[in-house]
């Protein structure tokens, strides 16, 4: 249990949430996710007023558009921002039983809202698509952290147009290239970054999870799938634009980092090879590109869910950063790479659902179980 007191706050376009609505505020989910939009829903129970009106939709706080934070601090004393959202929905379950209307707030974050608002057409010539995605989020003063990939386009295979949506067509770039996109506030500052890279592998474990370990035990439950036989390698064959020549484009090995002792497509004997027909290369770099994220992405068949106990854990579970899981056996336990974290959070209770995914099973020997803030939980 954590040593200093929980809290948690919200604010609505930068203020404090008003007295009156805190004490109809019942709960707070937060979906932060990789590869969509993050959600926010506010679950409020109403009452009338002397005057006969709903108390909290008098104040018409909740209109379109209207920036709202939330904010959690467990054990570190520190306030760390789960996310910064504009408000997207209003949802009234009016009821004849005193107290039991209900009013729900929907919020997503700017990838699907400010982001997926205004519609203009563009063209980016010889622009990389990291120079692409930092050009567009720093549109909306959100600070990229963008890997930089090779310029596999040029004005002589073909001319980049966009005609979709800012959002649609980053999501558009980040298939193309295997990289994840969202966007995640940094915890302290509450500055919004947007991300537009490969998945963070290598990088330190964000913390240690564990489930049936005595006194460290801070993961309710746990679940982990398999898929054995949804890796795949990739040949392709593309055509030189000039000579007409055929070209092999070839993947039969993730470019990813194994999180595990067995990489999950040489588990398969024989190896499975997948001849794709058609594909929007522009280019035989950029089909063999393509080739190599295919097998990445398949290769990641160990998905894995649980539900932390916050208070335990002491801080928030974040996406796009690999997790240390310890007590599901040998197999099971290992890094994961955390996909989405729903959290849900009310005035006695905070917990975290998480999804992940890892593309190896088995332990390295090299994994340390040592968290080095657990120590003020």
């Amino acid at each position: 249990m954590a040593l200093l007191p929980s809290f948690f706050t919200v604010q609505v376009a930068a203020a404090p949430l008003p007295a009156m609505l805190v004490q109809a505020l019942k709960s707070i989910e937060v979906e932060a996710a990789v590869g969509q939009a993050s959600a926010l829903r506010l679950h409020f129970e109403l009452s009338r007023s002397f005057w006969g009106d709903l108390d909290t939709l008098a104040f018409q706080l909740f209109r379109p558009l209207v920036p709202l934070t939330i904010r959690v601090s467990a054990g570190l004393g520190v306030p760390q921002v789960l996310i910064n959202a504009y408000v997207r929905d209003a949802r009234l379950e009016a009821s004849n039983t005193p107290g039991a209307t209900r009013l729900e707030v929907v919020a997503l974050d700017a990838l699907g809202t400010i982001m997926a608002h205004v519609q203009q057409p563009f063209t980016w010539p010889n622009s990389p698509d990291s120079v692409i995605a930092a050009a567009i989020f720093g549109r909306y003063a959100i600070v990229p952290t963008v890997i930089p990939t090779a310029p596999l386009r040029t004005v002589l295979d073909t001319t980049t147009n966009q005609r979709d949506y800012d959002a649609t067509y980053l999501f558009q770039l980040a298939r193309r290239n295997n990289y994840e996109l969202y966007i995640q506030p940094d915890p302290v500052i509450g500055r919004d970054f947007g991300h537009f890279h490969p998945p963070f592998l290598a990088v330190p474990p964000q913390g240690v999870l564990s489930i049936d370990f005595g006194t460290q035990t801070n993961l309710d439950s746990f679940h982990v799938s398999n898929d054995m036989l949804a890796p795949t390698g990739v040949i392709a064959l593309s055509t030189d634009p000039r000579t007409r020549a055929p070209i092999p484009a070839v993947g039969l090995a993730s470019i990813e980092p194994p999180m595990g002792l067995e990489p999950a497509l040489t588990r398969i004997i024989p190896p499975p090879i997948e001849r794709p027909a058609a594909t929007d290369a522009a280019s035989p770099a950029e089909m063999q590109a393509q080739a190599l994220a295919r097998t990445s992405r398949t290769s990641r068949a160990i998905s894995a869910s649980g539900e932390v106990d916050g208070l335990k854990y002491a801080r928030p579970l974040l996406v796009g950063l690999p997790v240390l899981v310890r007590g599901p056996g040998s197999q099971h336990s290992g890094l994961y790479y955390v996909r989405s974290v729903t959290h849900r959070i009310s005035r006695d209770n905070w917990t975290q659902s998480f999804t992940g995914w890892r593309n190896a099973v088995g332990l390295t020997g090299a994994e340390i179980f040592i968290d080095p803030l657990a120590a003020v939980a």
